[in-house]
């Protein structure tokens, strides 16, 4: 769960979290250099991801999450998302 230190330190290891509790991946899928393509998720996966953290954090992601290339390794896309979230 995306905790109020989650916000400020959003990292790789809590979206690999996350992924895991929302879309039940196995962790030994999840790594830091995985990909969305490469675990089977698409747009409207990253909208669901979008209003867990929207919901999670309060603060509203928009369709910024949605314009990550799915081709992105998890650790850039962990930092994105850290660069949206106030510190």
């Amino acid at each position: 769960m995306v905790t109020e230190r989650m916000v400020e330190e959003f990292g790789t290891e809590d979206l690999l979290g996350l992924l895991q509790e929302l879309f039940g991946l196995p962790a030994d899928t999840l790594a830091p250099t995985t990909t969305f393509d490469e675990i089977g998720l698409d747009s409207l996966a990253l909208m669901e991801l979008g209003a867990v953290l929207e919901e999670r954090t309060g603060v509203e992601l928009g369709s910024r999450l949605d314009q990550i290339p799915r081709s992105e390794p998890m650790d850039q896309v962990a930092q994105t998302i850290a660069g949206l979230l106030p510190r």
